[in-house]
């Protein structure tokens, strides 16, 4: 990319490039100075390395990336419970799990993660560390989840993450109603009494079962019974 065709301040973007240090600490400083506030000292330090520490190409290297359109994508395919609210006892650990896919044209580079977005933190981690990503893959991410100790609605929002701090791709809501124990014992009770009457109610609805030594309507007599009993009257006789 021609960075001299953007909107920077060629007077500062001079200054960097005419720099005679070879001090990484210096470097990093400067180019978070020269892109902003928004870039990170760990996505500085990417950058740099994936540049050879040269200003001008990591500059280059970083609007490349966050241009218009050169941003990767990211559609959830799949999200367990996602349609309904978890509901689930105070203090419990449990793992949650998303299926995602890369629906852009350009692969996830190096250093991407799901990040902890907003919401409320009810998770173990702030931020998961994600593979790249080809075009048209998918991958399955999971973390842990504690619910709080305090009955209510809580709502924790993620968002994946370039090295940049530049977020992309669909928002991942986890939704949990926390009970407090007496209900969610009563919950299972209710659920299980259900399940119980369900079973019975099918018991009941099945055909009588026929007894096949109980003579049926217009049954045939059977001959070799009443064989046996003539025998038995001769025989008395």
């Amino acid at each position: 990319m021609d960075v001299d065709n953007d909107p920077l301040d060629q007077n500062l973007l001079r200054q960097f490039n005419c720099m005679c240090t070879t001090d990484k600490e210096n470097l990093v400083k400067g180019l978070r100075e020269l892109i902003g506030d928004q870039l990170t000292e760990s996505a500085a330090v990417f950058f740099l390395e994936m540049n050879d520490w040269n200003m001008h190409r990591a500059v280059g290297t970083y609007f490349d990336v966050n241009s218009e359109g050169a941003l990767p994508s990211m559609s959830l395919v799949r999200d367990e419970n996602s349609e309904n609210v978890l509901q689930l006892p105070p203090n419990l650990r449990f793992t949650k799990c998303w299926e995602v896919k890369n629906n852009g044209r350009i692969a996830w580079p190096p250093g991407c993660t799901l990040q902890f977005n907003g919401g409320d933190f009810i998770s173990v981690y702030t931020s998961l560390p994600t593979t790249t990503l080809e075009p048209g893959c998918t991958m399955t991410l999971c973390t842990d989840f504690v619910t709080p100790s305090k009955p209510g609605s809580y709502q924790s929002k993620w968002r994946m993450m370039l090295p940049t701090g530049t977020y992309f791709g669909d928002i991942i809501w986890t939704l949990v109603q926390v009970e407090d124990n007496d209900s969610f014992q009563n919950e299972l009770s209710r659920q299980l009494v259900e399940s119980i009457n369900l079973g019975s109610s099918e018991m009941q609805n099945q055909p009588d079962v026929i007894n096949p030594f109980t003579p049926q309507p217009n049954q045939p007599p059977n001959q070799d019974t009443d064989q046996s009993q003539n025998n038995m009257e001769s025989d008395l006789l």
